[in-house]
């Protein structure tokens, strides 16, 4: 979907609240539009933990070093995508995250080594057991980036920046969400604001991405590497 930038938005907002468009939005020195902006950043906010956006959905990956436990998350880390964490080197998902209980008992028990690795979330770092040797591992995972918006030159930012920044959220969303959070603010009638931007927000939800195609057999299109729809009952490739 086209992104629109943050001047873009702001025009489109005051000319629907029926305010003069501005031709500046971040050096602006009108209290207003400086109040429009932190508004657009808060609705901004609000969106990305409506829901696990796409566009926000980011896949990254580690390599382990000797004798360190603990390894940092990306900076732009907003939350984790569940059942995504894998093990790549034996291509099996990662044990965890552990609760606190469980991970005190494995640090305690005589277990020296495993196969599978455990991990647990503390203090914003991924601890790692049995503690990574000399054998790098590399694990992934993904995440939600909070991430919301991209420079001119397409880097993403977490924070509005410059009047060419462009929003990653769909138009209307913002614009209804920002709308609302003005029309709260000086004490106006918010009843059909919020009506636009839920049905905005819902409709934005469901396009998102496309739908799965549905299957009375119960799977869900994804088809194991053996079974008996793909081996022969006899001769095994002519053995």
């Amino acid at each position: 979907m086209a992104q629109k930038t943050l001047l873009e938005i702001a025009k489109t907002i005051c000319s629907e609240l029926g305010f003069p468009t501005p031709t500046t939005v971040v050096s602006s020195t009108d209290t207003n539009i400086l109040k429009l902006l932190s508004m657009i950043q808060a609705a901004c906010d609000d969106i990305l933990r409506e829901y696990d956006w796409q566009v926000l959905n980011t896949r990254y990956t580690f390599t382990t070093s000797p004798g360190v436990e603990s390894y940092a998350f990306p900076t732009d880390t907003e939350r984790f995508i569940g059942s995504t964490f894998f093990d790549q080197n034996n291509r099996w998902p990662m044990s965890g995250p552990l609760t606190g209980p469980e991970w005190e008992q494995v640090k305690v028990s005589n277990l020296a080594s495993s196969p599978f690795v455990r991990y647990r979330i503390m203090n914003n770092l991924m601890y790692l057991y049995p503690v990574p040797g000399n054998a790098p591992y590399t694990f992934l995972y993904e995440y939600m980036s909070n991430a919301c918006f991209t420079s001119n030159a397409g880097l993403p930012q977490t924070s509005l920046l410059q009047d060419s920044d462009k929003i990653r959220f769909d138009q209307r969303c913002v614009v209804y969400g920002a709308k609302l959070k003005w029309l709260a603010s000086v004490n106006m009638d918010t009843t059909a604001a919020l009506v636009d931007y839920a049905r905005a927000l819902e409709y934005a939800k469901s396009t998102d991405s496309p739908a799965r195609r549905l299957n009375i057999g119960g799977h869900n299109g994804c088809f194991p590497l053996l079974s008996t729809a793909n081996i022969p009952d006899t001769g095994f490739g002519g053995l």
